[in-house]
């Protein structure tokens, strides 16, 4: 190519330098386009899949309709439905690592960190809400105290979580769900199993053992989220 050619070529693609004075009034005039937390939030929960929020009101019915007919096994039938309820939650927060979506939501307004911290807090207070109703339709259909019903349906369904983000957290592709329905599926037969077969872990003087055991898992989830969000940082950093 020779000198004359890449002068056209150079004065055909050349453009002003820009006005600096022009540039900061013209970025004056745009309005602020800030958003509350609340918005924030609101805008997060839109992006949550329908199927989620409609299955776990699903637990809640199944709840009403046993407390309604009265069944003296209505704790024992709806703890084996509560681990299942952990999986919608952990396949929600995770969707983006499962399908390989993180570079994208990378690149959007908000950072990856806050969109995480923003949906798995989003789908917190969702299981919390579907697990209080829960509770107190369990309670109200059998003989075992508030306390007590709350204990034994939050283990199950803490244990369920706890496995699950682990697993999601080491292993990242589509078929990892398989593995977390199967870890709720077991988690699910194992508790029933174990009101059959030592019933006797469930009295009353056995409570004090169920609440250590529902803290330490609590703080195992805390644990696997801490690091779930170090790793969304490391992740957004490189």
């Amino acid at each position: 190519m020779n000198r004359q050619l890449k002068k056209s070529i150079q004065s055909a693609f050349d453009f002003p330098k820009p006005d600096q004075q022009e540039k900061e009034r013209f970025l004056k005039l745009l309005p602020p386009n800030k958003i509350s937390m609340a918005e924030f939030l609101l805008i997060q929960a839109y992006y949550l899949r329908k199927r989620t929020v409609l299955l776990s009101i699903l637990l809640v019915i199944l709840a009403w309709i046993e407390a309604d007919s009265m069944d003296p096994d209505i704790l024992w039938i709806v703890s084996s439905f509560v681990p299942f309820l952990g999986i919608l939650a952990v396949a929600e927060s995770t969707r983006s690592t499962l399908h390989g979506m993180n570079e994208f939501e990378m690149s959007t307004r908000f950072s990856l960190k806050s969109v995480v911290l923003a949906r798995m807090s989003i789908l917190g207070l969702l299981d919390a809400l579907i697990l209080g109703c829960v509770i107190l339709l369990c309670s109200m259909g059998s003989d075992i105290s508030l306390f007590r019903t709350g204990i034994y349906l939050f283990v199950p369904y803490l244990l369920t979580v706890n496995i699950s983000l682990w697993i999601t957290r080491h292993f990242h592709n589509k078929e990892v769900i398989y593995a977390c329905i199967s870890v709720a599926a077991f988690v699910s037969v194992s508790n029933t199993m174990l009101y059959v077969i030592v019933d006797f872990l469930y009295q009353f003087s056995y409570i004090k053992w169920w609440f250590l055991l529902a803290v330490l898992l609590i703080g195992e989830v805390m644990h696997e989220i801490y690091f779930i969000i170090k790793e969304t940082e490391e992740l957004s950093w490189n």
